[in-house]
C-alpha cells in the first residue's frame, strides 16, 4: 500500500514536473502572428536567456533617448575564447524597418532550440561568439505600425527617426565629412560597444528594398543632398573583394535576392542583388563605414524586404528566406587568417598592434591579448605587422581555396615581434634606449618576494625599481646612474650623503642594479594562452639572483 502511493506521488510528480517544463517552455517562444514591442520582447529576452543560461546571456549596451534598454544577446558554447571571433547582427536601427527585429528574435530560438540537434549549429556556437541585438530603436519602433504596402517599400506610418528625431543611420562619425549633429544615445551605445568587443563582422537589417549593400556609403562628394540615381560609380573600400563576396553569397543563397529586381517597376535594379552604397545613393554618417573604418568591422547593410513595415503574416515567409543565408554569413567569421601578436623575448601578448596587408592602407588592430582576425579570400598576401616599441614585421600568408561544400577553417599566423630601442615611457614595462642595450624598468608594488615573477620575465633588464614602502638608509649616489632613474620620472633627493630614490608621487624605492643581460632569461608558463600570462614562480628575490649568470651581480640589496 505504501509503496504503491509512493509511486503513484513519484508519478505525479514527474507528471507536474514535465508539465512545468514544458509550461516554462512555451513561455520563452514567439510566433510570427504579431510584431513584439519593447516589453514583449524584453519578457521573451529574460525568459530564453534564462532557458538557456549555458549557451546565452542578456545584457545591455545602453539605452534609447526615452530610457528603452538596448538589449543584445550572445550565444556561444566555446570553453575557451581566446581566438574566437566575435560578430553581431543588429536590427531596426529605422524604428519603421522591424522585419529584421522580428527575425533576430526567432534567430535566438532557433539556434538555441538547436544547438543539440544539429551539428552544423553546434560547431557555429563552438568556434563563434555572436551577439544578436533585436532593436536599435526602441523608441521609433513604439511611435510606428503597418499599413498596406504596394511592392516600392515606401509606405509606412511612423517614426524611421529616433525620439529626438534624428536619423540612426546618419548619426555616426564619417571617414570623408565630419558631421555637427550631435551623437544620440544609441549612436553612443552602438560605438561604446565597438570598442569593449572587437567585432570580426557585422549586419545591419534594414527594410524597404532587397538588396545587400557594402561600404563605402560615403565619399569625398558625399552630401546631404541625395542622388538617389547615381548608380553610374563606386566608392569602394581596400577589402573590396571581401565585402563583395560577402554581400554576393548572401544574395545568392537568397530565393530572389540574386535575381537583382527591383521592388518599383522602373526603378533601379541590382545586378546580382548587390551594391556598393554610394553607388545607390550617398549618405554620411552610416553605421557600416563607422564600423568598418573605425573599428576594422566588415559590416553589410542588409535590405530585407520591399515592404519597410510588411504585415505580420509575411514574417513567416521572410524567416524562410533569410534563415540559410543568414547561417552561412556567420560562418564566414572563419575565413581568412586569424592569431596573437607577441613579444619575441617575453612571450606576451603585444595589445594594439596594427595588422594589415602591404597593398591595403587599412589596418586591425590586435586586442589586449594580442589577437586579430582578418577575413580573406583565398590567395597569396603580404601581412605587415608594427608596433610601438617594435620592429616592423612582414610575412608572407597563403590563404588556401575551400571547397563549396566544406565551412571555411582560418589559417593560423602568430606574430612574434623583436623589441626595438624606442623609448615607450608610461608604464611598469617601459623601454628606453641606452647605446648596446635596453634598460627595463619595472615600478613593483610589494616585497621582493612578490615581485619575483615579474623580475624573472623582465630578464633583459639593467635597473629593477622595487617599491618597500619605506626610506632607504644606504643608497650611495654611486649605486645608480642618476641619468637612468630620471627617465622613468624617478629623482634623487640630495638632503644627505645617504640617497633615497623616489618617483615624483612620492614612493620610495630599492634600487637593484643588473648588468645588461643577454641572452634574457627564457620564460614560458605552461599554463599561458599564447604567452598572455606571466609564469608562476615562489622562489624570493636572493634566488632569482643567485641563478643569474656570475657576470651580474647586485649593487645594493635591503636585508
Amino acid at each position: 500500500m505504501i509503496m504503491n502511493t509512493v509511486k503513484a506521488l513519484q508519478s505525479s510528480a514527474i507528471v507536474l514536473a514535465i508539465v512545468f517544463v514544458a509550461s516554462s517552455a512555451s513561455h520563452s517562444r514567439i510566433g510570427f502572428d504579431k510584431y513584439h514591442n519593447h516589453k514583449e520582447m524584453t519578457q521573451y529576452l529574460i525568459e530564453i536567456t534564462e532557458e538557456f543560461p549555458n549557451i546565452s546571456s542578456l545584457y545591455s549596451i545602453g539605452n534609447s533617448v526615452l530610457k528603452r534598454e538596448l538589449w543584445a544577446v550572445k550565444l556561444t558554447t566555446a570553453t575557451e575564447l581566446l581566438g574566437v571571433p566575435n560578430i553581431k547582427i543588429v536590427g531596426n536601427i529605422h524604428g519603421n524597418e522591424p522585419v529584421g527585429r522580428e527575425i533576430i528574435l526567432h534567430l535566438i530560438q532557433y539556434l538555441l532550440d538547436n544547438n543539440s540537434k544539429n551539428e552544423a549549429i553546434k560547431n557555429l556556437l563552438q568556434t563563434t561568439v555572436i551577439h544578436l541585438l533585436p532593436s536599435m530603436n526602441p523608441d521609433g519602433f513604439e511611435m510606428s505600425r503597418p499599413l498596406p504596402c504596394p511592392n516600392d517599400g515606401m509606405h509606412f506610418s511612423g517614426s524611421r527617426n529616433n525620439a529626438n528625431t534624428y536619423d540612426l543611420n546618419r548619426n555616426f562619425p564619417d571617414k570623408f565629412n565630419p558631421h555637427t549633429n550631435p551623437l544620440q544615445p544609441e549612436t553612443k551605445a552602438m560605438i561604446e560597444w565597438l570598442k569593449s568587443v572587437p567585432f570580426v563582422m557585422s549586419l545591419s537589417l534594414h527594410g524597404g528594398a532587397l538588396v545587400a549593400n557594402f561600404p563605402y556609403d560615403g565619399s569625398p562628394d558625399s552630401s546631404s543632398n541625395f542622388n538617389y540615381d547615381s548608380k553610374d560609380w563606386e566608392s569602394l573600400t581596400p577589402d573590396d573583394d571581401v565585402f563583395r563576396f560577402l554581400a554576393k553569397q548572401y544574395a545568392d543563397l537568397h530565393p530572389t535576392m540574386h535575381n537583382g529586381l527591383s521592388c518599383e517597376e522602373d526603378y533601379l535594379k541590382f545586378k546580382d542583388g548587390i551594391t556598393n552604397g554610394a553607388a545607390w545613393y550617398q549618405i554620411i554618417g552610416s553605421m557600416q563605414d563607422y564600423n568598418y573604418v573605425w573599428h576594422g568591422c566588415m559590416e553589410i547593410t542588409l535590405e530585407m524586404s520591399c515592404c519597410k513595415y510588411p504585415p505580420a503574416t509575411l514574417l513567416e515567409p521572410h524567416w524562410k528566406d533569410h534563415l540559410k543565408p543568414l547561417l552561412t554569413w556567420m560562418r564566414q567569421a572563419q575565413r581568412g587568417i586569424k592569431g596573437i601578436v607577441t613579444n619575441r623575448i617575453t612571450g606576451n601578448p603585444i595589445p594594439n598592434a596594427m595588422v594589415s596587408l602591404t597593398d591595403r592602407e587599412n589596418y586591425v588592430n590586435t586586442t589586449v591579448n594580442g589577437e586579430y582576425w582578418k577575413i580573406l579570400l583565398s590567395g597569396v598576401y603580404k601581412l605587415r605587422v608594427k608596433a610601438i616599441g617594435y620592429h616592423e614585421k612582414i610575412v608572407r600568408v597563403k590563404v588556401p581555396e575551400i571547397p563549396k561544400d566544406q565551412d571555411p577553417q582560418p589559417q593560423l599566423v602568430n606574430i612574434q615581434l623583436e623589441p626595438t630601442k624606442k623609448r615607450t615611457i608610461g608604464d611598469s614595462s617601459s623601454t628606453v634606449s641606452d647605446n648596446d642595450h635596453y634598460n627595463t624598468y619595472w615600478v613593483l608594488d610589494g616585497d621582493r618576494h612578490g615581485a619575483t615573477d615579474r623580475l624573472v620575465t623582465a630578464a633583459d633588464m639593467d635597473v629593477v625599481l622595487l617599491d618597500t614602502g619605506r626610506p632607504l638608509d644606504d643608497v650611495k649616489k654611486s649605486s645608480v646612474d642618476k641619468h637612468l632613474l630620471s627617465e622613468v620620472d624617478a629623482e634623487v633627493e640630495d638632503d644627505n650623503e645617504n640617497d633615497d630614490y623616489s618617483d615624483r608621487n612620492g614612493k620610495i624605492y630599492d634600487i637593484i642594479r643588473l648588468q645588461s643581460m643577454q641572452p634574457p632569461l627564457p620564460v614560458q608558463s605552461s599554463s599561458s594562452r599564447y604567452g598572455n600570462h606571466f609564469p608562476s614562480h615562489v622562489t624570493s628575490v636572493v634566488t632569482m639572483l643567485c641563478l643569474l649568470p656570475f657576470s651580474y651581480f647586485v649593487v645594493h640589496v635591503l636585508s
